[in-house]
């Protein structure tokens, strides 16, 4: 999904309390919110930003409830549905929330991305007992714009949840067909990777569309394919597995392939890198959680021309072992260690 591409065409705003309060009621709207230049923009930059940085592909979960799922294929099919299918969407996470769910705005926007029909739930900070504003105009409630601006929609707002969501496959839109990416951005970095399975599961009845497990299983298996047979360079290919063994063993919860390779690739091997993660199944632009049960990722294994072959821990091989590069008279490695044992087999 190129969500450069993504554009908004109209909003629904509904204001939804902290779960469980028993002095707040959910506010449903009318009549979707007017719309200038800088509103789409904003609303733009919001979902954007927020699915760029920790964005996660997600799946139907045949499982979980639907009614969210079938809110959002009625408005893959029908944009003009996109009073009703919000206030469903917006009564649904009134009713799911518990007491540790803060209040929010919750919009659901319809507009394209790549040309086709897209939807997005957006849940935003609203601070308690801070509701916005609401006016009758022709016996129908409909938000305070200029209120709303003041109080709420500013840079400063925070993001609790985003989703953008497509059809997939052909024919009409089903509650099982649809696919997207899905943002938690209350989840800190010190925290678990990805989203809130509340949010994910029983508010939006989805699911992480591979497991994280096997998602670092391919992108290791596709890091190693490239290294070993698109990089020439003997230096360049210790880099790179360096890069990758630090990757799989620092403390950050999601991988990042894209940041991965600016960080470590030169940008004349990228594209090599990215075709074998596409290859292997692995989106580029698309964080994932990180799980290392099914990987090897606490040392190294290096084989020589000869038969002979060298293990040691990730740190051996970035402290203690030294590639020489293609410009060396003399490829090969140059180990800086001392000799404890020696025995012949």
């Amino acid at each position: 999904m190129n969500l450069d591409s993504f554009a908004v065409e109209q909003v629904m705003i509904h204001d939804v309390p902290r779960g469980n309060d028993p002095e707040e009621h959910v506010i449903l709207t009318d009549l979707p919110i007017e719309l200038d230049v800088d509103l789409r923009q904003y609303f733009r930059r919001k979902i954007v930003g927020s699915l760029t940085e920790r964005g996660v592909e997600v799946v139907a979960d045949q499982d979980q409830d639907d009614t969210v799922r079938q809110a959002l294929a009625q408005l893959l099919a029908d944009p003009e549905q996109l009073v009703a299918a919000s206030r469903e969407i917006a009564t649904r996470l009134d009713e799911v929330q518990t007491g540790r769910n803060p209040p929010g705005l919750v919009a659901v926007i319809v507009g394209k991305v790549e040309d086709a029909k897209c939807t997005s739930v957006l849940k935003l900070e609203r601070e308690q007992g801070l509701r916005f504003r609401i006016e009758i105009v022709d016996g129908r409630t409909v938000v305070d714009l200029e209120h709303l601006r003041d109080l709420t929609l500013t840079d400063k707002t925070k993001v609790f949840k985003t989703s953008l969501f497509v059809h997939s496959g052909r024919g009409q839109p089903r509650a099982d067909s649809i696919v997207g990416h899905v943002s938690d951005d209350q989840r800190g970095s010190d925290t678990k990777a990805g989203v809130a399975s509340f949010f994910l599961g029983t508010f939006l009845g989805c699911r992480l569309r591979d497991s994280p497990e096997k998602a670092t299983l391919a992108f290791v298996q596709a890091v190693d394919a490239f290294v070993n047979n698109d990089v020439i360079s003997a230096e360049k290919r210790g880099r790179y597995q360096v890069a990758l063994l630090a990757t799989m063993q620092d403390n950050t919860a999601e991988v990042r392939p894209r940041t991965f390779a600016d960080t470590n690739i030169d940008s004349s091997d990228r594209p090599a890198l990215f075709d074998r993660l596409r290859a292997a199944g692995v989106d580029p632009d698309s964080p994932f959680p990180k799980d290392v049960s099914l990987v090897k990722v606490r040392g190294f294994k290096m084989t020589f021309d000869s038969g002979m072959v060298l293990v040691g821990s990730s740190s051996d091989l970035e402290e203690r072992v030294r590639i020489r590069s293609e410009n060396d008279a003399q490829p090969g490695v140059d180990i800086n260690d001392t000799i404890k044992t020696l025995r012949g087999r």
